[in-house]
């Protein structure tokens, strides 16, 4: 029950927005003195009433707003809100009048599927022609039914069924519609089934029977035997006649095998090759897919399976990975022929050119090989102040080349580029705090620029203090030697504090953040990790009652202060864990320490370098040289002894370091590429 005091209390928000309207929209004259609201802080009221709901509040501002830069985004904020209701051509102008602002697309989106949702199915086909997304195709096919405009509409409708999951309801009357009209073939359901088997959906092969055959389902029953059974007794896929069918179900079959037993597949492709007729294509495919896994896996066969796949299938992908299990055995004579079959694209990448130059050397005069053109190919890469740059000075025993150049563009290009509306829009909407807009206008804007601008952008970014859009432009545009604006020391007080606490190296700790969140306080990853050194929710509050740190709840890993002393935290307790390794500490924390903890047991012992590159994640074989290559021009931003690189590298399996002291810094002329 209200109490009769209540009746003339203003909540805090409502006091404030009938305060600024007020000062700003006041009809007689104002006082001399007195105070009109800026623009940003009307517009910020103006968003905060339509998030609470208070449209009245959030129409009123609005009218005073129509001049203001951000002005379309409160028309976007009504048309949100009135979607359903609002007349086709209004919202349809208004989408066409703002192409290539954030909010278009998702806007347009929204409003179409309002529209298929009560039925308006005239002014869908008219206004979603080029639509992408499941539920909007479904919905844009149902319209063609129920209009009857059948151009298109059964391609596209078996498009729709044709996939390895189950489809939103959205698509169940355009799925019955297909059947209907036959469109459902048995070929087309023998296609959904092995897309099923692939996805590792099996169940939904249950309901795909019912469109085939009854002679044919026997197959399909085998097949689903072989799933459950983990295909372990393949061979008995003997029994089933060789046709067209039955070979797809077999080889798909043993590739679902050589995910789950890298060993036992090529086993079993010989008990079948001799019953099955599979074409030279689909043969030498699936041979290749075999070798593959087996490369990944580490199998100690992966070269007898590698040397069956015919020439013309040893593709990038295959030749790059019989390189790593090539690395993982120590065959330098065998490296040095394999990378020698690689692309030219793929063999002048800086990973193989170290390990060329590595394996040429380790091979030795032993192999017919002179040690010369592996020296000049080390040489070359340690003039670059990247992670295989480094490893390479490492190896010869040279200082780090990193060659910084003073941050200096015109102030008139600056302002320029600051001029052009998308970059307008995006850093008002950063000051109204709306960063995830900001930032996808901010996108949106420096798209459209030419290289040479990305550098004069990146300048505008670090003048506003948003240091992530500046790294990102700086590391599109080439200008990666403006080291003070790529590597920012911020928070240098809190990061030496927390290093301290946790034992860490404060420098690592920059390399972390770095590369985890390049700078952006309030960065959010697809996972749901949070804030500069990506915490997700619930790793942030186990850790904080571990440390006894303050936890206000998840907003709280979108701040400097509750971010970082928990992200520390937990590399602290990682670094414990895994024996004081930063490679294995950075493993973990991208790939999740069970993960590493399995790769620890599955992957043989080796240097920490060959270790990382035959991880089977690619990302995580990505992350942990950026991190380590971060982290060392840190060192030297920091202005202490650099570290040499792979002092932080001790042989994975053993903890003894493979190379300490400290490197050394020199700029010389010779060309810089900087990771």
């Amino acid at each position: 029950m209200k109490h009769a005091s209540e009746k003339i209390t203003f909540p805090g928000r409502q006091l404030i927005i009938l305060l600024v309207l007020c000062c700003s929209v006041c009809t007689r004259p104002a006082a001399a003195n007195s105070v009109v609201a800026p623009e940003i802080e009307r517009f910020k009221l103006a968003w905060d009433a339509a998030r609470h709901g208070d449209h009245n509040t959030f129409n009123r501002i609005r009218q005073s707003l129509r001049a203001y830069e951000l002005y379309p985004y409160l028309q976007y904020e009504d048309f949100r809100h009135r979607r359903s209701s609002v007349a086709a051509d209004e919202i349809a102008t208004f989408l066409d009048d703002h192409e290539g602002w954030a909010f278009t697309t998702g806007l347009r989106r929204a409003w179409l599927k309002s529209v298929a949702k009560r039925g308006r199915w005239a002014e869908l086909l008219k206004y979603s022609e080029g639509v992408t997304g499941t539920v909007l195709r479904c919905q844009r096919a149902q319209a063609q039914i129920i209009l009857q405009r059948d151009s298109g509409l059964l391609s596209e409708a078996q498009n729709l069924w044709t996939v390895g999951q189950s489809q939103p309801k959205e698509c169940d009357p355009v799925f019955a519609w297909l059947v209907k009209k036959n469109g459902v073939t048995v070929r087309l359901a023998w296609e959904r089934i092995r897309l099923a088997f692939e996805a590792g959906n099996p169940r939904l092969s249950i309901y795909l029977a019912r469109y085939l055959p009854a002679h044919e389902r026997r197959w399909l029953e085998e097949w689903q035997r072989q799933s459950r059974s983990g295909y372990a007794a393949l061979e008995h896929m003997r029994r089933l006649p060789d046709n067209e069918t039955t070979r797809m179900i077999a080889a798909t079959s043993l590739r679902r095998l050589a995910l789950r037993d890298a060993a036992a597949a090529p086993k079993k492709f010989q008990l079948l090759d001799s019953h099955f007729g599979w074409t030279g294509l689909d043969r030498s495919v699936l041979l290749r897919d075999i070798a593959l896994r087996s490369a990944v896996a580490l199998d100690k066969d992966t070269v007898a399976n590698m040397q069956r796949v015919p020439v013309a299938y040893r593709d990038s992908q295959l030749l790059e990975w019989w390189s790593r299990f090539l690395l993982s055995v120590g065959d330098w004579p065998g490296l040095v022929s394999v990378i020698g079959q690689m692309p030219d694209e793929t063999r002048n990448k800086d990973r193989w050119r170290y390990w060329l130059a590595q394996a040429e050397l380790r091979a030795g005069p032993a192999a017919g090989l002179t040690s010369t053109a592996a020296s000049e190919a080390l040489q070359n890469l340690a003039g670059q102040a990247s992670y295989y740059g480094f490893l390479a000075a490492d190896e010869l025993g040279e200082p780090y080349n990193i060659c910084p150049l003073e941050p200096a563009v015109d102030s008139q290009e600056v302002a320029r580029i600051g001029s052009l509306s998308g970059f307008r829009r995006a850093l008002e909407l950063r000051k109204a705090g709306l960063d995830s807009w900001a930032s996808q206008e901010w996108s949106l804007a420096i798209a459209d620029l030419p290289p040479p601008d990305l550098k004069v952008a990146a300048a505008l970014a670090q003048s506003k203090g948003w240091y992530d859009r500046a790294i990102f432009a700086l590391g599109n545009s080439g200008d990666r030697q403006f080291y003070a604006w790529r590597f920012p020391l911020l928070w240098q007080d809190e990061i030496r504090l927390g290093a301290s606490a946790h034992n860490l190296d404060p420098a690592w700790v920059y390399g972390t953040i770095r590369t985890e969140s390049a700078m952006a306080v309030n960065a959010r990853s697809p996972a749901n990790a949070l804030g500069l050194m990506q915490v997700t929710p619930a790793t942030g509050k186990r850790v904080a009652k571990k440390h006894g740190i303050a936890w206000t709840g998840s907003g709280s890993l979108q701040t400097v202060e509750g971010n970082l002393p928990v992200g520390m935290a937990y590399l602290g307790d990682l670094l414990q864990e895994y024996r004081h390794n930063p490679v294995l500490v950075s493993g973990a924390y991208n790939a999740g320490p069970n993960v590493v903890k399995r790769w620890l047991k599955d992957r043989p012992a080796s240097e920490a370098a060959i270790w990382i590159e035959t991880l089977p994640y690619f990302e995580t074989r990505d992350y942990i040289p950026r991190v380590l290559a971060f982290t060392t021009i840190y060192d030297w931003r920091m202005g202490g002894s650099v570290k040499r690189i792979s002092s932080r590298m001790p042989h994975i399996d053993s903890g003894n370091i493979a190379f300490k002291g400290s490197a050394g810094v020199v700029c010389s002329n010779r060309a810089i590429k900087e990771g």
